[in-house]
């Protein structure tokens, strides 16, 4: 009979406890979604984009570069061979290695074997848009283009423009540099961070292609012109910018699904990890809200020149903003991998920044006779 007074006991004081801890959350979760909401409407009021249509630039099909990458990337064949060798070949052109007989016509064959493909991929740069993804469903539900995929055809415009220097045409080559690098920068701006990065990585490789064909050969000074306009870094400030705003639309669509019980968090979908992030729901929810306001800085801060980006960082990464450990429950991770993608874009920026004084030193010369 004692014993089942203990127990009863026992059982009211742990219902108390349960009540108390239910209450405490239900107050957490309702406060913690009432500040989200007033700060989802202090961005909407700014015109900031929210959702993946909202973020999606107005791209018919007829201006879609995307189309053509599709279909180009429907009858592009590169085999496991090819890349290796298109890999390796790169590696020689990077460290001023000539090609060998053997590579060159190796390389030759794969470009005949993709001419179409090729046609295609140079077509991009006429058009005012890329879009990949539709613009109708969430960023998370979206496909990115193959990197592998991308990483070769860009190599193999590389080389195939190096080839036709190689054979006399110079100014052939450049214009087909001068293609690729629009087609690549037409990547960059559609809006995801993951298709930002591949394009900054395209953008590089084609610019070693670039410096290769230029060494050396009589370039007209229309041509070097032309080649420091497109080489201008400003835009690509925007189109990180445009990306870092496509990881806030990421960061809210997924954070509302978590939240909103449509999608299981990270843990996975046993019974007891759905209860878990249950309970969690009010640190997801502060989580989202910080994530949103530090997107949204740091969105701002890609427009800036990167010393200006690099010293904000430190001082935003060491602030008392700083990223709560109670965030790391959710299985969220940490921003401070941003810093990184800033400083792939500031390299690249410095890869621009270099090739214009070079250039320029080149126009210099062929007006006054000497380099400056």
């Amino acid at each position: 009979m004692r014993l089942l007074k203990i127990l009863s006991r026992i059982g009211v004081v742990l219902l108390i406890v349960v009540a108390v801890a239910l209450l405490v959350r239900a107050v957490f979760n309702f406060s913690a979604g009432r500040r989200l909401a007033v700060a989802v409407a202090g961005l909407k009021a700014q015109g900031v984009a929210l959702t993946a249509k909202d973020l999606a630039a107005v791209c018919p099909d007829a201006d879609n570069a995307a189309r053509l990458w599709k279909a180009a990337a429907d009858i592009l064949v590169v085999g496991k061979d090819d890349k290796g060798l298109l890999g390796r070949a790169f590696t020689d052109l990077v460290a001023s290695k000539p090609l060998s007989p053997a590579d060159r016509d190796a390389i030759e064959g794969v470009i005949a074997r993709n001419r179409e493909a090729l046609v295609l991929m140079y077509l991009m740069a006429d058009k005012p848009c890329f879009l990949y993804w539709d613009p109708g469903t969430s960023l998370a539900e979206t496909l990115i283009p193959d990197a592998v995929e991308m990483i070769s055809a860009a190599r193999l415009m590389g080389f195939d423009a190096r080839l036709r220097a190689d054979e006399g045409d110079t100014a052939g080559a450049i214009d087909r540099i001068r293609r690729a690098l629009g087609s690549t920068s037409k990547v960059a701006q559609e809006g995801t961070l993951i298709t930002h990065l591949l394009a900054v990585a395209e953008t590089r490789m084609l610019l070693r292609f670039l410096e290769d064909i230029c060494r050396g050969r009589t370039i007209d000074d229309q041509t070097v012109l032309r080649l420091v306009a497109d080489l201008e870094p400003g835009p690509w400030r925007e189109r990180l910018a445009r990306s870092i705003s496509g990881e806030r639309v990421f960061s809210l669509e997924r954070g509302s699904a978590i939240t909103g019980g449509s999608v299981r968090a990270p843990a996975g979908e046993r019974p007891y990890n759905r209860l878990l992030y249950w309970l969690l729901r009010p640190v997801l929810k502060e989580e989202v809200r910080w994530q949103l306001e530090k997107l949204t800085r740091w969105e701002r801060i890609a427009r800036n020149p990167y010393y200006e980006q690099r010293e904000f960082l430190k001082t935003d990464l060491a602030s008392t903003e700083a990223f709560p450990w109670y965030f790391k429950l959710t299985g969220f991770q940490d921003g401070g991998a941003y810093g990184t993608f800033f400083l792939k874009n500031g390299q690249l920026e410095a890869t621009f920044l270099a090739a214009r004084t070079g250039l320029a030193c080149r126009l210099y010369k062929s007006r006054r006779g000497q380099y400056p």
